[in-house]
């Protein structure tokens, strides 16, 4: 008996007949928009989107049997801009208050960030920042961030001396120049990888923890709420950290990146 001939049949009985949902069909292609400045993490070299993100996205996803990822380079301004419009479907950062508005957030970090304080080793300001052990013993000095990354912007914003420039080389540059005490890094291994490209004296820029300042801060993958199947996207994502073989891969992305 056909199905034609069993829906007959239910009808003239008087039986309802349900259709069976449709699995959501996942799409073939995702966009994902990140800083092309943001080295190890993600950059951009010879035109190529490369880092640790964009390694590790396409190893979970495709474990997962999950789309082919399309990875872009962007200022990080516009990369936020274009998935909240839209045009890009997903990026991986802090889940800001602002950022939540028109993106979900994944469940399980795809990089767990650790906070550091990087001063001079010359600097005056040497001392308090290592006999620190609470926020308010900062206070008085003068922090130095990044604009628009809305991390600082949302958990730094309890020190009254704090200024924002428009780029993360500024940070530096203006600590060896004296124009201010601290930067509190989300990474020690971006800060240091920017301060190798910038030619800067590695050995006279020291670090040390901020945990008494700010927790590890999970960068989550986030899609557009707009994406119609953004909650099944990121149960992909899940599933394929479970994978098989998908532990030690990430592991040796972070190997790689870090010789």
């Amino acid at each position: 008996m056909n199905r034609r001939r069993i829906l007959r049949a239910s009808v003239a009985l008087g039986l309802t007949v349900l259709a069976t949902p449709a699995r959501t069909q996942i799409p073939h292609r995702l966009i994902f928009a990140y800083d092309e400045d943001y080295a190890p993490y993600s950059y951009l070299e010879a035109g190529v989107m490369k880092g640790i993100m964009p390694d590790l996205l396409d190893v979970v996803m495709s474990a997962a049997g999950g789309p082919k990822l399309e990875h872009v380079g962007r200022p990080w301004r516009r990369a936020q801009a274009e998935v909240k419009a839209g045009t890009a479907d997903a990026m991986v950062t802090f889940a800001s208050e602002e950022r939540r508005g028109y993106a979900l957030p994944s469940k399980t970090p795809v990089v767990l960030l650790q906070p550091h304080m990087f001063y001079m080793a010359d600097s005056p300001a040497r001392a308090t920042i290592e006999k620190a052990t609470r926020p308010e013993d900062l206070f008085a000095l003068r922090l130095l961030d990044l604009q628009g990354n809305q991390w600082a912007e949302q958990n730094l914003r309890i020190f009254p001396n704090i200024s924002f420039v428009t780029a993360l080389n500024n940070v530096f540059q203006m600590l060896q120049l004296g124009r201010g005490d601290l930067h509190i890094s989300l990474s020690p291994v971006i800060s240091r990888w920017r301060i190798r490209k910038l030619g800067l004296p590695g050995e006279k820029i020291l670090s040390r923890p901020a945990a008494f300042v700010a927790s590890d801060v999970p960068f989550s993958l986030l899609i557009r709420k707009t994406h119609p199947q953004a909650a099944e996207l990121l149960a992909l994502f899940e599933e394929g950290l479970r994978r098989p073989g998908v532990a030690p891969a990430i592991a040796q992305i972070y190997r790689r990146y870090s010789a």
